[in-house]
């Protein structure tokens, strides 16, 4: 079979398992197609994000019908999405290795697809802040408790102890995030998931998609309004005892232009933390740097973290804050805050640097 034919047979057969009418035969052909060749897999990953993106952008569409149609639709938007967010955590699991390098043995497609629609959830993102709240919605089921040294939501914990816990596992993928190992160094990243295209007059900085932060949360006595991401967690356990390490962290931010709203700030922090296999985990100590935007909405602003890690850390968990404070905290914001290219190296005391992770 020719590249041509490869491609316009991959087309089809992604169609068809999208559309809920693949037979079983065609599923394992599509299996077949995509695990033998690097380029088929890519392509398989960009109609899966561009279906995904779609539905996301149509999530609000009301369709009026007239009232003599009595056609049933056959699928519905929440069937769709769940199939590919289904379809993307297989792509995740092709990325990600074993940490004793044994051959990742690909789950297949129906296995898959049993996903409990809770799990499928956190990956699945409707329209505007619906969609980007739900990409946070962690199932507050923890396994253990994170300590650490400064107040911080439960949304953010609750995150963070998920992460924790499917690198404890080795685990091969996770419908939430995307995972991979990079000599060693075991990564478990949100970033594909909180990809949005355009909007808000604000274009990614590079490439066709950009992380879009969720609504904040408002605290009115305070009035401060705020919202952390958790963009990455890494598992350092291979590194640990071993030669001073510093990680290096780096991401451009943004926000859309709001009339209501004028200083925005931004907030790059990395966390230290360490405990047994599934025991609580405790905070050594964290680093962040901070940034007031710009209200130029065609102006990316880069914001750097540098941290000296603990000799005894784990775990290194990367995570992005925007808060504005005081009286305009309590006024809406549609206009949206953004970041793109987040970049996290460590430079091992031997001299060796291990990224962009």
């Amino acid at each position: 079979m020719n590249k041509n034919t490869e491609a316009e047979r991959t087309d089809f057969l992604t169609s068809k398992v999208l559309d809920g009418h693949a037979s079983v035969d065609e599923i394992h052909e599509l299996e077949n197609l995509i695990c033998a060749n690097p380029v088929m897999q890519k392509r398989y990953a960009n109609l899966i994000l561009q279906e995904s993106l779609l539905h996301w952008e149509t999530g609000e569409v009301v369709e009026f019908s007239p009232e003599e149609r009595t056609t049933p639709v056959k699928l519905s938007f929440p069937i769709i999405s769940s199939i590919a967010a289904c379809l993307i955590a297989v792509f995740s699991a092709w990325t990600f290795y074993s940490y004793d390098n044994e051959s990742a043995q690909l789950p297949n497609l129906s296995t898959l697809s049993a996903i409990s629609k809770s799990e499928v959830k956190t990956l699945t993102r409707s329209s505007r802040s619906q969609s980007v709240q739900t990409s946070n919605q962690i199932p507050n089921t923890q396994p253990f408790r994170v300590d650490l040294l400064e107040s911080t939501s439960d949304d953010y914990k609750n995150v963070m102890v998920k992460a924790i816990d499917v690198l404890e596992k080795k685990s091969r993928f996770d419908p939430s995030a995307i995972l991979k190992v990079q000599e060693g160094i075991a990564s478990w990243s949100r970033i594909e998931h909180l990809n949005v295209p355009a909007e808000n007059g604000v274009l990614p900085r590079d490439g066709s998609s950009m992380i879009k932060m969720a609504e904040m949360s408002v605290d009115v006595d305070s009035q401060i309004s705020q919202v952390q991401e958790t963009l990455q967690v890494l598992d350092i356990r291979a590194l640990k005892g071993g030669a001073k390490t510093k990680v290096d962290a780096n991401i451009f931010v943004n926000n859309g232009t709001s009339s209501n709203h004028d200083s925005t700030e931004f907030k790059l922090s990395v966390h230290a933390l360490n405990g047994a296999i599934g025991e609580d985990k405790k905070s050594l100590g964290s680093k962040s740097k901070a940034l007031i935007a710009d209200n130029d909405l065609k102006t990316w602003e880069r914001l750097s973290s540098q941290f000296e890690v603990p000799q005894e850390a784990d775990f290194l968990v990367v995570s992005l804050t925007a808060q504005i404070t005081g009286p305009q905290a309590l006024l809406p914001n549609p206009a949206g805050n953004y970041a793109d290219q987040l970049s996290v190296n460590l430079s091992l005391g031997d001299g060796r640097t291990i990224g962009p992770l």
